[in-house]
C-alpha cells in the first residue's frame, strides 16, 4: 500500500510537469510503474497507456479552448496516421523480448533530444511547394511539410504503442524539425495525437490483458487533477525554456530507461 501511495504521488508530479509540455507522461510513468510497483512490463504498458488517455483527454480541453494551440485540421491528419500505427504497435509488441523495446524507447528519445536542442533542420519547408500545406491558424500562419511528416510521424507512433507511451517524445520533434510546425502548435496539437495514440494502444493492450484495471483507476485521478494543473502553466513558460525542458524530459527519461534494461 505504501508502494502504491508513493507512486501515486510521483505520478502526479510527473502528469504536472508534462502537462506543460503538452505531452503525456508516459517517459516516466512506465518506468515508476515498474520500478515501484514490480509490476510485469506488459501491464505496466497498457497501465502506463491509460493514465496517458486519462491525462491527455484532460490536455486537448485546455490546450484547444483555453490556450487555442490545438490546431485540429493538422491534428486530424496527422492524428489517423498515429492511431492506427499506435494500434498496430501495441498489438504486436507482445512478441517482441522487452529488453529490445526499452534499448529502442531509450535511443529513440535521446536522439530526439539532441535534435531539439540543435535546433536542426532536417527538411526545409517551403512554401508552395509539393507536400506543403498553408495553414492559417490563431491569428498566424505556418506551413507543414505532409510529405516529410507523415511516415516518421506514423514510425514513431508505433514505436510508442510497443512500449507503452505517448510518442510525443517523437513526434514533437518531427512536427516541429521535419514538417515545420511551431514549437507551442506542435505542442497543443499534439495533445490531440497523444489521446489517438495512448486510446488506440491500450485497446490494444486491453485485448491482449495487459491491463490491471484497479491500478489505473486509482493512479487515474492523480494524473486527471495534475494535467488540469499543469496545461494551464503552459502559456507561462518561455518557448526557449520549453525546448529546453523538454529535451531535458527526453534525456532524464531514456537514461532511466536505459538504466532499467541493466537492473
Amino acid at each position: 500500500m505504501e508502494h502504491l501511495i508513493l507512486t501515486a504521488v510521483i505520478i502526479f508530479c510527473i502528469s504536472l510537469v508534462f502537462s506543460m509540455f503538452g505531452r503525456g507522461g508516459g517517459d516516466f510513468y512506465l518506468p515508476v510503474i515498474i520500478t515501484l510497483l514490480g509490476v510485469p512490463f506488459y501491464t505496466a504498458a497498457g497501465s502506463s497507456l491509460f493514465l496517458i488517455l486519462i491525462q491527455s483527454i484532460s490536455m486537448v480541453f485546455i490546450y484547444s479552448t483555453r490556450h487555442r494551440l490545438l490546431d485540429w485540421k493538422l491534428a486530424f491528419v496527422l492524428g489517423a496516421t498515429v492511431a492506427v500505427a499506435a494500434f498496430l504497435g501495441g498489438f504486436f509488441s507482445h512478441g517482441i523480448p522487452a529488453v529490445y523495446l526499452k534499448v529502442t524507447f531509450a535511443v529513440f528519445l535521446l536522439s530526439s533530444a539532441y535534435l531539439m536542442v540543435k535546433r536542426v533542420n532536417i527538411a526545409t519547408v517551403k512554401p508552395g511547394g509539393f507536400g506543403v500545406w498553408h495553414r492559417e491558424f490563431s491569428g498566424g500562419s505556418y506551413d507543414v511539410n505532409l510529405l516529410f511528416t507523415l511516415l516518421p510521424v506514423g514510425v514513431a507512433a508505433f514505436l510508442a504503442g510497443m512500449v507503452g507511451i505517448s510518442g510525443g517524445g517523437l513526434i514533437i520533434p518531427l512536427a516541429v524539425l521535419v514538417g515545420g510546425v511551431p514549437l507551442r502548435i506542435a505542442m497543443g496539437t499534439n495533445t490531440f495525437l497523444v489521446l489517438c495514440s495512448s486510446s488506440m494502444g491500450f485497446a490494444a493492450h486491453a485485448l491482449r490483458g495487459g491491463v490491471d484495471l484497479q491500478l489505473c483507476l486509482i493512479l487515474g485521478g492523480a494524473v486527471l487533477i495534475a494535467s488540469q494543473v499543469g496545461s494551464r502553466l503552459h502559456m507561462k513558460v518561455k518557448e526557449r525554456d520549453l525546448r529546453r525542458g523538454f529535451s531535458l524530459i527526453l534525456v532524464m527519461a531514456s537514461l532511466w530507461m536505459i538504466a532499467k534494461v541493466f537492473v
